[in-house]
């Protein structure tokens, strides 16, 4: 499924009988690998780049692989969603996310064959690090992107995006590749490295159909872990557990700031979700991107992305899905009472970090 790893160099050194990574690293939390040329050309991994990786991730929650996609590519896809941008925020369905003062929404990517590129949605090296943290044969879930819009002035609440019963292990990876140089300048994602495995399900939410956190367990890891905006490159693509607190954070600049959100489940974990790709990229997808496509529903005819409306189940339970209508998001509770609540709490000091 994945390529050969890439052998390191010739000349391997030792220190008390581990190996010694040649990796090009930066940053503490988080943490940057930077691939070689040599392994972005090739499209091979080498096992020191694979097992920093598998540390750090272990460890924060969270990384950064650098040099993952060549930078034509990104900007190509990054001219095309802001021209997307204008007409889906038109649409009836839309909906911000956490109010309308973020400027935050989630668009999904055209979804063509000729967009469809593989460095994206199945990028070798990911899929690489992937089949080691998950196990053979991950399931591609999910395909959507973050978009924060020019002039956002409100933050989102601190939160984990699975509010659910889960595993103590690893079973779910969002991919999120940033189409443009990002930091807190212009609206990059606000990382709580480690807290991926530092609470239970029960006791870290404020309330629980949100995933928003409690505003005690907030203040209490900041202490000792404070959160972080880094500074991302272009082309780079973030490995994030789906179990770590993050918050959207305001673009005030005048660009937007795009960000693919590309999720990977184990396949033991039997996620539910489905995803829609046209029937005309079944063959290019098979043949190129060699992943599972058990979680793919192949469609006849064009799919316009931007009427797509979001959908999402992280749950075990094909029940518990949520999905975007005009009414709003409509979760579990929506379909029981009527009442479309999901997402609409005021977000104030109460769901961020605040200093002491």
């Amino acid at each position: 499924m994945s390529p050969e790893m890439k052998q390191p160099p010739a000349t391997p050194r030792y220190w008390d009988g581990a190996l010694v990574p040649e990796t090009e690293e930066h940053g503490s939390s988080p943490v940057a690998i930077r691939l070689s040329d040599e392994e972005r050309s090739s499209g091979q991994t080498r096992p020191d780049t694979i097992q920093q990786a598998l540390t750090y991730y272990h460890r924060d929650g969270f990384f950064v692989l650098e040099n993952a996609i060549d930078d034509d590519l990104v900007e190509k896809l990054y001219n095309r969603m802001v021209e997307d941008n204008e007409t889906y925020l038109s649409k009836p369905h839309m909906t911000w996310n956490q109010g309308a003062k973020t400027k935050n929404v989630s668009q999904i990517p055209p979804l063509t064959p000729e967009w469809l590129h593989k460095d994206f949605y199945a990028n070798p090296h990911a899929l690489c690090i992937l089949e080691n943290l998950l196990g053979p044969q991950p399931e591609l879930r999910f395909l959507n992107a973050n978009v924060a819009c020019p002039g956002g002035t409100g933050r989102q609440a601190v939160h984990t995006d699975v509010n659910h019963r889960f595993p103590s292990i690893p079973f779910g990876v969002v991919l999120n590749t940033y189409l443009q140089d990002s930091s807190a300048d212009n609206g990059v994602t606000e990382v709580w490295c480690g807290t991926h495995n530092a609470y239970s399900h029960p006791e870290q939410l404020k309330q629980k159909e949100s995933g928003w956190i409690r505003k005690d367990l907030i203040q209490d890891r900041a202490k000792t872990s404070a959160p972080s905006q880094p500074h991302i490159r272009k082309g780079s693509i973030c490995f994030r557990d789906l179990r770590l607190w993050h918050a959207g954070m305001p673009n005030p600049s005048s660009r937007h700031r795009i960000m693919l959100a590309i999720d990977y489940f184990a396949a033991w974990y039997m996620c539910p979700m489905t995803i829609s790709l046209p029937l005309s990229a079944k063959e290019m997808v098979e043949k190129e991107w060699k992943i599972s496509t058990k979680g793919i529903k192949w469609v006849d005819g064009e799919i316009d992305s931007l009427e797509v409306p979001f959908f999402l189940n992280m749950t075990q339970d094909p029940g518990r899905y949520l999905i975007q209508t005009e009414k709003g998001f409509e979760d579990w509770r929506a379909r029981e009472t009527g009442k479309y609540v999901f997402d609409r709490g005021t977000v104030d000091e109460e769901c961020y970090w605040t200093s002491e």
